[in-house]
């Protein structure tokens, strides 16, 4: 074992949220051997040149995660790391994501979406559920996908995000999960028996940011 860290990486500008993130990180145990880090990164101009920064830290298990996602699955440690230890072609491992990309680009527009978040928008609590009983029960303990969203993201793998192309703060995780896949590892979404995450989305959304960032990724990677 080269370096028993696991890293929590956070692009950060809401401080408030920052804290009631990391308080939450704070209580969750860690397998034997291991001892948890969190690595907060301020003032980052676009998602992807902020988990750069990351990729020096020795840590082998890395996950991104966004300021406003709270980890309420208390064992979520105990069961990811024996996962990628078991699977070492997994090189990353979402909650939720697709199986498949649509030609158009957004992932959750597929007919292939698969896992689970509680999503927490207009101040309300809603469970966000693409998994079926059979699903939950499958061979694998993930469910191979094609892109994973960015409000959690754990990797064992470094492979540098691509801030030569998004320079904002979306389609940063399809593109990563694209880049897993070209460099010949498998992209997962975890099977979850009750959900890891809660998710406070924001009821905010710059469309215009957003379609030029879907332009670019159909450029280079449709």
């Amino acid at each position: 074992m080269n370096n028993p860290t696991i890293l929590f990486v956070l692009c950060v500008n809401d401080e408030s949220m920052f804290q009631a993130c990391f308080r939450q990180l704070a209580l969750l145990p860690a397998p034997h051997g291991y001892h948890v880090e969190v690595f907060p990164i301020r003032d980052a101009s676009s998602m992807a040149s902020g988990y750069n920064k990351a990729l020096t830290h020795p840590a082998q298990f890395k996950i991104y995660l966004h300021q406003d996602t709270l980890i309420v699955k208390q064992q979520m440690l105990l069961e990811l790391i024996p996962l990628f230890l078991q699977n070492p072609s997994l090189g990353m491992l979402g909650v939720i994501g697709a199986e498949s990309i649509p030609d158009n680009g957004i992932w959750w527009e597929s007919k292939g979406c698969r896992g689970k978040v509680i999503e927490y928008r207009h101040d309300t609590y809603q469970l966000l559920s693409f998994e079926t009983v059979h699903e939950q029960a499958g061979p694998r303990d993930f469910i191979k996908a094609a892109a994973i969203d960015g409000l959690l993201m754990a990797t064992q793998y470094d492979i540098k995000w691509r801030d030569d192309l998004f320079d904002g703060f979306h389609f940063y995780d399809v593109s990563q999960s694209c880049e897993f896949i070209k460099n010949g590892y498998e992209v997962g979404i975890a099977r979850q028996q009750e959900p890891w995450c809660i998710h406070k989305c924001g009821d905010h959304f710059d469309a215009d940011a957003y379609e030029k960032a879907r332009q670019i990724f159909l450029a280079n990677y449709q």
